[in-house]
């Protein structure tokens, strides 16, 4: 028990340190850095919002539309970002593989950990502002609304590392993934609601787990709303299929890896 407790404690030094080096990396060592990273995810909400009020739409259900933006971009936002820091996760780390307390995932944990608190403050200061413009009240489910946004990234992580396993064949893939995400972005319900498309549309859409996490999200944080589309299980099983076909994909390439640090 001795001998896992210490092991224990190496990784989590280990997964602090990457944690501080992304932060450096991703931040600088700039105030804007910080202030960037955090109102980043905001001026899509805001950016929607203002598009509606132009073109005078309201929100597809019965809650302000900043609020619907919100449930609809965060959601969609940790996916991407999943699937974009993980993309290099493997190449970027190549030279810090050679130590033999460092591997994969504990690069995985680092970024996991701080982009889930970066939006996690992101959530708690947009939600703060809205509630005292009496625009926000109260979360229906709170501890299943951050379950959920745990999940988006998560989700978006392990095909993220998917790829990463995939460039290391196929260079090309990156286009392709960039290409993937822009068409995902409109299809995964971050400016409307999937009960409200016509049948054949919605039956189309079903495939895509993004869509239910979008919807599982918002029916945890709205009261009197609740999707007829979602299925809490087809996502959860894309990510669990992701997640072991990225960790053994890693493992197998493990050689690749040696190669390629050279």
């Amino acid at each position: 028990m001795s001998e896992i407790f210490k092991a224990l404690v190496v990784q989590a030094r280990v997964v602090y340190a990457f944690i501080l080096r992304d932060m450096r990396t991703r931040f600088g060592r700039s105030r804007l850095g910080y202030f960037w990273a955090v109102f980043e995810p905001l001026t899509g909400i805001l950016a929607l919002a203002l598009v509606f009020s132009v073109i005078d739409r309201g929100s597809p259900i019965n809650v302000d539309i900043h609020l619907f933006f919100f449930t609809g971009i965060i959601p969609w936002t940790l996916f991407s970002r999943g699937v974009s820091m993980m993309s290099n996760v493997i190449e970027g780390s190549v030279s810090l593989l050679t130590y033999p307390q460092v591997k994969v995932i504990d690069v995985v944990i680092a970024r996991v950990v701080l982009e889930f608190a970066t939006i996690f403050i992101v959530c708690i200061l947009y939600l703060t502002v809205l509630y005292f413009w009496d625009i926000f009240d109260r979360i229906e489910n709170l501890l299943l609304s951050i379950t959920v946004l745990m999940i988006c990234l998560i989700f978006g992580s392990a095909f993220g590392l998917v790829g990463a396993v995939i460039k290391l064949y196929l260079p090309g893939y990156s286009s392709f993934q960039g290409l993937l995400l822009r068409v995902l972005f409109f299809v995964s319900g971050a400016f409307f609601v999937a009960d409200s498309m016509p049948q054949p549309i919605r039956d189309a859409l079903w495939y895509n787990p993004v869509l239910h996490l979008v919807e599982w999200a918002r029916s945890a944080f709205f009261y009197g709303f609740e999707s007829r589309f979602y299925d809490p299980m087809y996502p959860i099983l894309w990510m669990l299929c992701f997640g072991f076909l990225g960790l053994a994909g890693e493992r197998v390439t493990r050689s690749k890896l040696r190669q390629l640090g050279v």
